[in-house]
């Protein structure tokens, strides 16, 4: 694709949802460059910022269930109520439970 066409793709396409032109050669898609804004589907997804999407991605290849058992071994590894998650664990455990909230369609 010619660069100079990267600015209305970067502006309008995401690597989540796809080419909103329909560009099998989208620098977006392929990683070549990255959005700058969210997408109108990612709206709808409950999607706000750009870096959310990049975190979703990690989860495009996991089944629901090995998400769901992720999650749950989560919560249960550390079911004494004396241990404290650490910020990094919490933030993990907050990106599964999202993740599948959205997969089963009721993203908070």
């Amino acid at each position: 694709m010619d660069k100079s066409r990267y600015g209305v793709h970067r502006t309008h396409c995401c690597v989540l949802h796809g080419c909103k032109y329909g560009d099998k050669d989208c620098p977006v898609v392929n990683g070549e460059i990255k959005q700058d804004y969210t997408c109108e589907l990612c709206d709808m997804d409950g999607i706000k910022k750009v870096d959310d999407i990049q975190d979703l991605l990690v989860f495009r290849n996991i089944s629901d269930e090995d998400l769901l058992d992720n999650l749950m071994g989560m919560c249960f590894e550390h079911s004494d109520m004396k241990y404290v998650f650490s910020k990094k664990e919490s933030d993990e455990r907050d990106k599964l439970e999202n993740e599948v909230l959205r997969r089963m369609g009721r993203q908070y």
